[in-house]
């Protein structure tokens, strides 16, 4: 009994390990393994998070890895998952785009999950997080970046004023946005009045700037008075003095387009009012 129980046992054994051979045998494809460098046109990755776009310029690279990637069946349930999403998104010669994400255990191709082979996907994953990390990335800002002021441990966000904005096309050429908004002395009930203890606070940019051009401030006295002047302010690197009292701030930064054909103007503007130092 004990030696057909075994034999029983070992058969099931088999059958099982036949069909799991057979099913990812069936079930294996290599979507872009005939995929040629020369077929992209333009390639983009998108890492979220940081939430950061980057211009691909080493196609040939990217492509390899692309060869590469193993789906197994159709399993839509990544939306249930959380981590790092890294989004490929392609223009193709024949003038189609595609987007990818490589999202392990799961791979998802225009929107539809398949459970993929680790190591390819891992593998593409770690070359987008090598090509944030790189000094030299072609950061692509479709739109100014959000600014978050911090002072006395608390953040919050400052408003997009006035700006002036190009994007690249995948056709070569550039398209600019201008946008108007009130004057910072108009936004009284835009304003998040924020209060701090503190004499300085910090910027912080989604993407740094190239450079800030500039800083000023008007006093809570002025509202409305577009002929009030303004007093500038100094920054050292990302932090700057506060006036004492209750102010509002401007800060105009720019984005350099030579690199990435992404960037421009952006005005920012903010109150905070400093407790205990009223003059």
């Amino acid at each position: 009994m004990k030696k057909k129980a075994l034999i029983s046992v070992l058969t099931c054994i088999s059958v099982i390990g036949t069909v799991m051979m057979v099913y990812y045998a069936v079930g294996r494809k290599k979507p872009f393994k005939d995929l040629e460098p020369s077929e992209i046109v333009s390639a983009t990755v998108r890492l979220d998070p940081p939430g950061t776009t980057i211009q691909i310029v080493e196609i040939e690279e990217l492509t390899g890895y692309l060869n590469d990637v193993v789906i197994y069946n159709r399993d839509n349930s990544y939306t249930k998952y959380s981590g790092q999403g890294v989004i490929f998104t392609l223009m193709l010669s024949d003038g189609t785009q595609t987007k990818v994400m490589a999202y392990n255990p799961f791979f998802v191709m225009d929107g539809v999950g398949y459970k993929t082979k680790y190591e390819p996907c891992q593998a593409l994953s770690a070359y987008a997080n090598r090509l944030l990390n790189d000094e030299n990335a072609n950061i692509i800002v479709e739109e100014p970046p959000r600014l978050t002021v911090i002072s006395d441990e608390t953040a919050f966000g400052a408003l997009l004023g006035t700006y002036s904005w190009q994007k690249r096309n995948s056709d070569g050429t550039s398209t600019e946005t201008q946008a108007d908004s009130p004057h910072p002395l108009d936004c009284e009930n835009l304003f998040l009045k924020f209060d701090t203890t503190e004499t300085t606070a910090t910027l912080n940019f989604t993407e740094n700037p190239s450079s800030i051009l500039h800083i000023q401030c008007w006093n809570e006295k002025h509202w409305n008075n577009h002929d009030a002047s303004s007093e500038n302010i100094a920054i050292d690197g990302y932090e700057i003095e506060l006036k004492p009292g209750g102010y509002i701030y401007e800060v105009v930064a720019e984005w350099d387009t030579e690199k990435s054909g992404y960037g421009g103007i952006a005005h920012y503007y903010f109150y905070i009012q400093v407790l205990g130092n009223e003059q």
